[in-house]
């Protein structure tokens, strides 16, 4: 028995030790993640035609840490779609253009299998990789920010044209 409580001893501090890198400002635990979405976008009251087609595109987020106040099969619909209608979706339409798309279009780090990723670095590269593909899928791609903390619509969010499909219509460029 006092074999078994030497070796306890001995052992149980090395389970509860923290290693280094949990110490710093994320630990060991945190999740990243970014954010896809697929939209149509028009005129608003115009009739999609020939004339006045719809643009396919894509926003892309920045990468944050998953908020820890929400689970992951719940961040679509509780976060994300009220956050970008509001920063993104909102202040476009006020412009005179609809954007249009609904829970399935929006999807956490693309078309990966993974829900998040461990590292910083690892989202953004396979962020890089969905941009790329998307290249290649007949749309425009612009990216945002997502930022949960302070939100001030636009202003925050920041969406950029990162990539102009030429067979697409771009109503960005259009005021």
């Amino acid at each position: 028995m006092a074999i078994l409580a030497a070796l306890l001893v001995v052992f149980l501090p090395l389970q509860w030790s923290r290693p280094a890198a949990a110490n710093s400002t994320h630990t060991a635990n945190t999740a990243w993640f970014y954010v896809e979405v697929e939209t149509k976008v028009y005129r608003k009251g115009v009739e999609i035609s020939s004339a006045n087609p719809a643009e396919r595109r894509w926003y892309f987020s920045n990468v944050i840490v998953q908020p820890m106040d929400v689970p992951t099969y719940s961040l679509i619909k509780e976060k994300i779609m009220p956050y970008f209608s509001r920063n993104v979706m909102d202040p476009f339409e006020a412009r005179g253009f609809s954007l249009d798309y609904g829970e399935q279009d929006v999807r956490l780090d693309g078309e990966a299998s993974r829900a998040n990723y461990e590292t910083k670095a690892e989202a953004e590269e396979q962020r890089d990789k969905e941009v790329e593909y998307r290249k290649n899928q007949s749309g425009n791609i612009y990216s945002f920010e997502l930022d949960f903390t302070q939100p001030k619509g636009e202003a925050t969010s920041k969406p950029k044209l990162i990539y102009r499909d030429k067979g697409q219509p771009n109503y960005e460029s259009v005021k």
